[in-house]
């Protein structure tokens, strides 16, 4: 395995390149990144974290707004997840090993989550171009895209992620940039 993270002038590039040496067959691999977002981007109730819906953004915890009032001992700790390729689980909250998982209840159109500042002036929005599903702890306030492929013996594959950090700009321009960048990423 080879990883690597490159500095951009719009953000950090992460590269995996992944060979398998062995006569086993791997369904799935997968290359997590865990970008904690502190000072002014933590969002502990998900109030500024976005997906994208084929009808457009929504936060990605529209929908439990029971959140907003929750005591934090008993919102937290959690996860919650969106749909990219996997599907859509049947119950909106799951626990694993003793966390609750909340489940969106509609697929994301795109592998690409994103957090607002506090003040609304920067984006931080992590993407990748396949994975199972987007998620976050919003405890850490991470972004999760986590790029996943299959790999049979022999063969080698490069799996990436990037995330954006943007000053002045909307949700759909740096959506509209993370479209664009997302075919320049391997796999």
């Amino acid at each position: 395995m080879l990883a690597r993270a490159t500095l951009e002038g719009d953000g950090v590039r992460f590269h995996f390149r992944l060979r398998n040496q062995s006569d086993k067959t791997y369904d799935l691999i997968w290359a997590p990144i865990d970008p904690r977002l502190t000072s002014v981007f933590h969002d502990v109730r998900l109030e500024r974290t976005y997906v994208h819906h084929v009808d457009g953004f929504d936060l990605l915890a529209s929908e439990t707004p029971s959140r907003l009032k929750m005591p934090l001992n008993e919102w937290l700790p959690a996860r919650y997840l969106a749909s990219f390729t996997w599907p859509i689980p049947s119950q909106h909250v799951e626990s694993r090993d003793g966390i609750p998982h909340y489940n969106k209840s509609r697929a994301v159109d795109a592998p690409f989550i994103a957090t607002l500042s506090q003040d609304g002036r920067w984006v931080v929005a992590s993407f990748t171009r396949n994975t199972g599903n987007v998620w976050s702890n919003p405890e850490l306030t991470c972004q999760h895209v986590d790029p996943q492929a299959a790999l049979s013996p022999g063969e080698e594959v490069v799996l990436e992620t990037k995330i954006l950090v943007v000053r002045g700009s909307s949700l759909n321009d740096v959506f509209e940039m993370a479209m664009k960048q997302r075919d320049s990423l391997e796999q």
